[in-house]
Formats: C-alpha cells, sequence, structure tokens
C-alpha cells in the first residue's frame, strides 16, 4: 500500500493543519469546528441552506447540526426563517456580525490551499479532483 494515499485518505495530517490554522478563531470567537465548517457553508450555500441540505455533505449528523446551528444563532451570526411552505423547515442566513469571520475563515482556507498544493501543477489539481470524485462516488455507492 501507498504510504502516502493513506495518509491523504485519512486525513490525520490535514485535520491537524486545519485544527492548527483554526485553533485562533476558534478561541477568540467561542466557536467549535462544526460551527466554523457550517458558516464557510452557508457562505456558499445560496438557497440550499437548510439543516437537510447541510446533512447532504455528509459530514455530521442532525443532532449536531440542530447543536451548532443554534449556538450560531444565540451568539447572531445565523438567523433563522421559518419556510413558508413548510413550518418545520428553516432557512438559515449569516448575518452581518458573522462576516468578519468569514473573511478569517476564507484566508485561512486560501493559506491552507497554498500549502497543500504548493508544486502542484494544475493538470495534477484537476487529475486528483476526478480521481477524487470517482472514489468518492464509489463509497456512496456502496454505502
Amino acid at each position: 500500500m501507498n504510504y502516502s494515499l493513506d495518509t491523504l485518505l485519512y486525513g490525520m495530517q490535514f485535520r491537524r493543519l486545519m485544527e492548527k490554522e483554526m485553533a485562533p478563531i476558534e478561541t477568540t470567537y467561542g466557536l467549535q469546528k462544526i460551527d466554523m465548517q457550517i458558516l464557510i457553508y452557508l457562505k456558499h450555500a445560496k438557497e440550499l441552506n437548510t439543516s437537510k441540505d447541510i446533512m447532504k455533505m455528509n459530514m455530521f449528523t442532525r443532532g449536531h447540526i440542530s447543536q451548532s446551528l443554534s449556538r450560531l444563532q444565540k451568539k447572531g451570526y445565523v438567523r433563522m426563517e421559518q419556510d413558508l411552505k413548510d413550518r418545520r423547515c428553516t432557512h438559515n442566513y449569516l448575518t452581518e456580525d458573522a462576516q468578519i469571520i468569514i473573511v478569517k475563515l476564507e484566508e485561512i482556507y486560501r493559506k491552507i490551499r497554498n500549502i497543500v498544493f504548493d508544486g502542484v501543477t494544475e493538470e495534477e489539481k484537476k487529475t486528483l479532483a476526478a480521481v477524487a470524485q470517482k472514489m468518492n462516488h464509489n463509497i456512496s455507492k456502496f454505502l
């Protein structure tokens, strides 16, 4: 087995890099990792901003998402609005207060991408993306 491939697939080094870079935001704003990931998700989600949409990332349970959204709402970073057609569903929107965190998170993501892809050509990035998509499809099909 290829050690580099195993390391990439299991993601421990990447996770440690993310945790190291995000620790200051976690501490400064009292956020958890899931909170920061949901904030970034909502930044790009447009109308796909319900808990169910967030669950489709397959990273979090419904309970974790609900707890995180409640925390983010209490901190004033997320505003929830009930769906007009389905009262059980709420749409989640970022508030102005969340923007400073979003800017900092995007800077960190940019820095991490630069670290991870240092020396990787555009062609290699495209190949990696295509292979990763196939692997994810295989895993989803199996599950």
